[in-house]
């Protein structure tokens, strides 16, 4: 269902030992089904199929093929991505659903490795567009202590309840977006069946508000005429006439034919 990655791009980082201690709290503090993967290897815990390890021995498409399986049978996936920025680890972070870089000092490479995660996914043909209006990854840092000199996150138990609060907290949220996605899907696969000349009462019968699905035919014509394609124009309109209230939407149609006036054709 969920899947969080831990990384860091400095070495002996405790990246492994943060995320471990974040699955134990997970299990002992949630009802939640938990799983555990390790990118290297493991000394001190005890395998099973719901914690792995030496993950970086498969291939990239084996180690997806196993992460979907453990995110369909499990609540929460911890994915312990290491401290490395090899190829294998770049591969995969983009399948994670929240990302958290370790060390207070990594702010804006936590901000340039989200762009790169963002830039991969354009690519990815599992994504549709107007999916990307209502999801999006989130990057937290989190913070090194200052009272212990040793290069490292240095974690206490406070800390550790702190994020795995944080990312049940976060779980939920997902949770209930995966919710919105799937209702939103099942209204855009509807409106996708609907008569090209008949979208209007199409949308009206599906139960958008009368303005609203007046404004959305018009506003897809508007596209049309600028030589967007229909079923191009329906996809990018839908988050706006799904989750953006009518007057807003009236303005940025206002907007949009206010700049169209303006060019000189």
């Amino acid at each position: 269902m969920y899947l969080v990655g831990f990384y860091s791009p400095k070495a002996k980082s405790g990246v492994t030992e943060l995320s471990v201690s974040i699955y134990h709290w997970l299990k002992t503090n949630t009802n939640l089904s938990v799983a555990f993967i390790s990118y290297g290897s493991l000394e001190r815990e005890n395998t099973s199929n719901e914690l792995i390890h030496e993950f970086s021995k498969l291939s990239v498409s084996e180690q997806k093929r196993k992460v979907k399986q453990m995110k369909k049978a499990h609540d929460i996936t911890i994915y312990d991505a290491s401290s490395q920025l090899s190829e294998g680890v770049l591969r995969l972070l983009p399948i994670v659903d929240r990302l958290f870089v370790v060390g207070e000092e990594h702010n804006e490479f936590a901000y340039k490795l989200q762009q790169i995660i963002q830039f991969d996914k354009i690519f990815d043909k599992n994504v549709k567009s107007f999916i990307s209006h209502l999801r999006g990854n989130k990057t937290f840092i989190l913070q090194e202590s200052k009272d212990n000199r040793v290069i490292g996150f240095n974690y206490s138990k406070q800390e550790t309840d702190d994020i795995g609060q944080m990312i049940y907290t976060d779980y939920v949220t997902h949770y209930l977006n995966e919710k919105l996605i799937d209702k939103n899907e099942r209204v855009f696969r509807k409106i996708k069946k609907i008569p090209k000349e008949d979208l209007f009462n199409g949308l009206y019968e599906l139960g958008i508000d009368f303005e609203k699905a007046m404004l959305y035919e018009r506003y897809v014509f508007l596209r049309e005429l600028m030589g967007q394609a229909y079923e191009e124009a329906l996809e990018d309109l839908f988050p706006l006439f799904m989750h953006t209230p009518y007057t807003e939407i009236l303005d940025k149609l206002q907007a949009e034919l206010y700049m169209i006036s303006k060019l000189n054709f």
